[in-house]
């Protein structure tokens, strides 16, 4: 189902393959919709309170603001096509929020379309970008129907003051802060702050920050041997009981057993 009141626009279309030499593994977010069709190779696309294992003809969704990262086995390296759109995300039939779905390109429906969107994006011949917008609508489209339905996401109608909040927290996350301190900082009151980021962002200011630490102190886990008491003062939390209570509470894990069962899948990815 679509229920859009204007034209997706794309915003970049490759191909991408895993390189050691430059391929960083660290949590990140789009302010559009990203979405990955895996060629060959296999991983897992890393968020943050799970994993979606990645194979061949396996498709994901990322929508706006959805903090993620892939990882690709070694003996296997992931290759995939993606490409961003603007102006759209994803919602369930009832039109409630999701953050990353995940499909099948089971007849290989999608790979001939999503090849011709790159070569064109590539070459960018006369009258492309009418061409490529169409396009992405069109597989957007194949994507979501019957399972789930494109809503707006116009990243151009995101108030300039949630656009600069996110910004300084994004900036700043692993620092102490209040409402108070952002209301200072931003010279802006802070109850307008909660309700601007709140209707751009579907979050609340600090919700925010939680998230962002609870992302760094996971990536830390998986890719460091710091003490976890060392990991909580990294990615800004006020101490290691707080950071083991958060934690427990959100990923239903505690950081000890994430790290463990974090180390296990990885090797686990590179032995496939």
């Amino acid at each position: 189902m679509i229920v859009m009141d204007k034209e997706l626009i794309l915003m970049y279309a490759r191909r991408s393959r895993y390189t050691p030499a430059d391929w960083h593994s660290t949590m990140h977010s789009h302010y559009f919709t990203e979405v990955m069709l895996v060629t060959e190779g296999v991983g897992e696309l890393q968020l943050t309170d799970r994993a979606l294992p990645l194979r061949p003809g396996t498709g994901v969704v990322v929508n706006p603001y959805v903090l993620h990262t892939e990882r690709s086995s070694k003996k296997a390296p992931l290759a995939y096509i993606v490409f961003g759109v603007d102006r759209m995300r994803l919602a369930d039939m009832q039109a409630e929020a999701l953050d990353v779905v995940s499909f099948r390109d089971e007849h290989n429906a999608l790979r001939p379309l999503l090849d011709f969107m790159v070569n064109e994006y590539a070459a960018r011949p006369t009258d492309s970008a009418i061409v490529l917008n169409h396009m992405v609508t069109a597989v957007m489209t194949v994507i979501a129907r019957d399972r789930w339905q494109m809503v707006p996401a116009d990243s151009a109608q995101i108030p300039r003051d949630a656009q600069v909040l996110k910004d300084y927290l994004d900036a700043h996350f692993k620092e102490h802060m209040t409402l108070e301190d952002l209301s200072f900082v931003l010279h802006l009151d802070k109850f307008h702050l909660i309700k601007i980021f709140k209707e751009s962002f579907g979050d609340t200011p600090m919700n925010y920050v939680l998230t962002r630490r609870l992302a760094e102190s996971m990536s830390l886990l998986r890719t460091t041997d710091y003490a976890i008491g060392q990991i909580a003062e990294i990615a800004g939390f006020d101490s290691q009981s707080y950071f083991n209570q958060v934690f427990k509470a959100k990923v239903n894990l505690s950081p000890s057993l994430y790290r463990h069962l974090a180390h296990a899948s990885a090797h686990a990815l590179q032995e496939t």
